[in-house]
């Protein structure tokens, strides 16, 4: 005979029903206010965008707001703290961001790809100590976990990582660093001396008496990142300060773990794509405002189009780019959800698994890059808008070090010798 179950554990068991499903429909409706929260903000940014720009200085008051806005926990699981954002989503709002300023887009790209680093690089303890006690804080994170391109090795010995009695000390010079002005904190690879470990990362306060940051100032694009070289002499960091090893030494670097350089490059793409938009945006802005300023009086049914307006070698020219920038982000989405699947695996990861999502973010680097390159350029024929420029440099800044021929050769490599290969579909 069953025994019965008392009449209050039933309501509490009902009770957390409800609220489970309380907290399925908030997290069911969480994107949507996140994207509307992104929206808002990067309305505002763009107010002055352009003024910003020519003035250059780190944008202290701007990541203020982001922080206020809690974007920067928008992609920490609920647990601790945070919006519970899935990855797909979190790239969006990158790229709607990167469309009004794109400086302000890749210091919160790299934030968000820092702040789940742990998952990637330690999966187990030092992972969940990472998101609960530094992401849940509202803490900006900048810094580099890996390569940033095919090929790049740029900062291989740049770091050194040496035991001690206290834990490790780190010294030597970075590369320099997007955010490094602005960053409450910072996760840099270094080499770890005497060992093979090739790059561990480092979580480490830029603000310490052992740190000193540097400016670097007269950039080319992206001059509101806030770039900085750090020195370090002999910085404290302590073990659970250390939070694993990133691709640099294939056979000492998991497959999970190798995706965290992967993470950074795919949400780079993302501002790119997103400084394409923003490019094709404004300067469909500034042609019918030109239009409008001479035909005053609009065409019949069609309030927003004049006669110039419908100039067809105009249209055909602002199509093809429009085309490109489509077909960019088709691409650019494929390799999005394709990360995020291999993220979803966890250790269950392998290697041809790895080498296929590889290929597709490479694949979305090159088409994005292309696409904005063209398109940031093509604009500027298009319409005579003060500051417009300012696009085709930073999608310029951020593609300067790719070399494009090589990643295409590497993507053709994947593509015709890979064995047992799916349809690109399912990469």
């Amino acid at each position: 005979m069953p025994v019965p179950v008392p009449a209050v554990i039933l309501h509490e068991e009902e009770r957390e029903d409800e609220r489970e499903k309380g907290r399925a429909e908030r997290r069911e409706a969480r994107p949507h206010l996140w994207e509307q929260v992104a929206g808002e903000l990067a309305d505002h940014f763009a107010v002055d965008a352009a003024e910003r720009d020519r003035a250059g200085e780190p944008p202290l008051d701007e990541v203020a707001h982001i922080r206020e806005s809690g974007l920067l926990d928008a992609l920490v699981p609920p647990a601790p703290g945070g919006g519970g954002l899935a990855w797909p989503d979190a790239c969006r709002i990158v790229r709607r961001m990167a469309a009004a300023d794109s400086s302000l887009a890749e210091l919160l790209g790299r934030h968000y790809v820092l702040a789940w680093s742990g998952r990637l690089l330690a999966p187990t303890d030092p992972g969940a100590w990472w998101e609960t006690h530094a992401s849940g804080r509202g803490h900006l994170l900048a810094g580099r976990i890996g390569p940033e391109a095919h090929g790049d090795r740029s900062f291989d010995d740049a770091l050194t990582l040496t035991a001690d009695d206290h834990g490790h000390n780190l010294s030597g010079r970075s590369v320099p660093v997007p955010g490094a002005r602005v960053a409450d904190r910072v996760l840099l690879s270094a080499r770890r001396a005497g060992t093979r470990e090739s790059h561990v990362v480092v979580l480490i306060d830029p603000r310490g008496a052992t740190v000193t940051t540097e400016p670097v100032d007269d950039l080319f694009g992206q001059r509101l990142t806030g770039v900085g070289t750090l020195h370090f002499a002999h910085a404290h960091v302590g073990e659970e300060h250390t939070l694993g090893t990133v691709a640099g030494d294939e056979d000492l670097t998991s497959p999970l773990a190798a995706l965290a350089p992967l993470a950074l490059r795919m949400m780079t793409a993302h501002v790119v794509l997103g400084i394409a938009e923003g490019a094709l945006d404004e300067a469909r802005d500034a042609i019918l405002a030109t239009f409008h300023t001479r035909s005053p009086a609009p065409r019949r049914h069609h309030p927003t189009r004049t006669a110039e307006a419908a100039d067809p070698d105009l249209l055909q020219t602002y199509g093809e780019l429009a085309a490109a920038a489509h077909v960019s982000t088709a691409v650019v989405e494929h390799a999005t959800h394709a990360l995020a699947g291999g993220i979803g695996r966890g250790e269950r990861l392998d290697s041809v698994h790895g080498s296929r999502i590889a290929a597709s973010v490479a694949t979305a680097e090159a088409s994005a890059s292309e696409a904005a390159l063209r398109i940031t350029a093509r604009v500027l024929e298009l319409a005579d808008a003060a500051h417009l420029d300012r696009f085709w440099r930073n999608a310029r800044s951020l593609t300067a070090h790719r070399a494009l021929a090589r990643e295409l050769r590497a993507i053709g490599e994947h593509f015709l010798y890979a064995p047992a290969r799916p349809h690109p579909s399912g990469a």
